[in-house]
């Protein structure tokens, strides 16, 4: 077996101890890392639902904002008629 100068042994243990220093620091800030991108990924597919649903709402909003909208509320859920209308009273019987 060949032995190594104690120069060269104290170099390979110092680049080993590094070695083993930097795997242990390295590896979970990487797999955190690789964590917070899948989180970041999800969030932003979220976000884009989350615009869609607003979206909709404020289309929503918008018809009911309407004219014709605030008469269809006032018409179907109020029961409110205009002048020379009669009124139109729903019955509900129950089977």
């Amino acid at each position: 077996m060949r032995r190594l100068k104690p120069n060269r042994r104290f170099r390979l243990i110092i680049t080993g101890l590094l070695g083993a220093v930097l795997l242990f620091t390295i590896v979970p800030r990487a797999a955190a890392i690789y964590q917070l991108s899948s989180r970041k990924h999800e969030l932003i597919q979220e976000k884009q639902q989350l615009a869609l649903i607003n979206e909709e709402y404020r289309q929503t909003l918008a018809e009911i904002e309407s004219p014709l909208g605030i008469e269809r509320i006032a018409r179907e859920q109020l029961g409110m008629v205009k002048n020379g209308e009669r009124p139109v009273i729903r019955v509900i019987t129950e089977d």
